[in-house]
């Protein structure tokens, strides 16, 4: 395998999912270096060892990285007011909300100072010692990412819900101006089931169909699910990756999911 010409301001970003590996290389002064890299994940096999296997396949994983940012898509994920942020109660929150978590599993705690929240969430140990292995890696979960990128670009003043699609999984985040009200991550591949969860969650919150706005973004299966939403909710709304961020060729690839895009650019 050919060595790719290294720059020691580019930033492998990854994201990891049961359903597959997708993998950046990228240099944010020079947008046309960007590498990018998807392997489908194998049922059958451990997170981390299908971690492995995918990064063995990756063209460019002889490179070197001094930063590496990794997204763990995963459903368990606690968002705590910054107020009661104790690190030393981390461990201790998180396993009271999900206390099925494995004893060895390693708490990650994204802050989000500007917002005034913070996520927990859980890693597997073997997957996160791997990570650690390729460069100073920060992890992140899709929530901590999409609520960063509601706090630089304003989609509303009023009451919304940003939900966010892809292969099967679905982000449900419900904001009143800047104040987060919920959120909350499910796994469907049935589209009717997936707006079903979405419009009960916009009846608990006592959303306006005709005055609030719903706003999607994702993979193909947001064209399935837009118009069956708009039979209820008037404001639908799908957002464009290519009006949000700069040109470049990061959108020409319209397989990187949403929240890699927004890493990426938006950190």
């Amino acid at each position: 395998m050919n060595r790719v010409p290294h720059n020691p301001h580019t930033t492998l970003s990854i994201r990891i999912s049961t359903n597959g590996f997708c993998f950046c290389s990228y240099t944010a002064s020079s947008p046309d270096t960007l590498l990018y890299h998807y392997h489908e994940a194998e049922s059958n096999m451990p997170l981390a060892a299908n971690f492995d296997a995918a990064w063995r396949a990756c063209p460019f994983a002889t490179n070197s990285y001094n930063e590496v940012k990794a997204i763990i898509v995963t459903e368990q994920f606690t968002v705590i007011p910054g107020e009661y942020d104790e690190k030393e109660h981390h461990s201790t929150l998180y396993r009271s909300c999900f206390p099925g978590t494995p004893a060895d599993s390693h708490i990650i705690a994204n802050t989000l100072t500007a917002q005034g929240y913070t996520v927990l969430f859980a890693v597997d140990n073997a997957l996160y010692n791997r990570l650690l292995q390729l460069g100073e890696a920060t992890i992140y979960t899709p929530a901590s990412i999409l609520l960063g990128f509601l706090s630089r670009h304003k989609l509303s003043d009023g009451n919304y819900i940003l939900a966010y699609y892809h292969k099967g999984k679905s982000l449900i985040l419900s904001m009143r101006g800047d104040a987060l009200q919920l959120s909350n991550s499910i796994t469907s591949q049935e589209t009717h089931d997936q707006a079903f969860y979405l419009l009960s969650i916009w009846q608990e919150q006592q959303l306006s169909q005709h005055d609030d706005t719903l706003f999607l973004c994702g993979d193909k299966s947001v064209e399935e699910i837009t118009p069956l939403l708009r039979q209820f909710i008037r404001n639908t709304r799908r957002l464009n990756p290519n009006e949000l961020f700069r040109s470049n060729l990061l959108n020409k690839i319209n397989e990187i999911p949403f929240d890699l895009q927004a890493l990426l650019l938006c950190e």
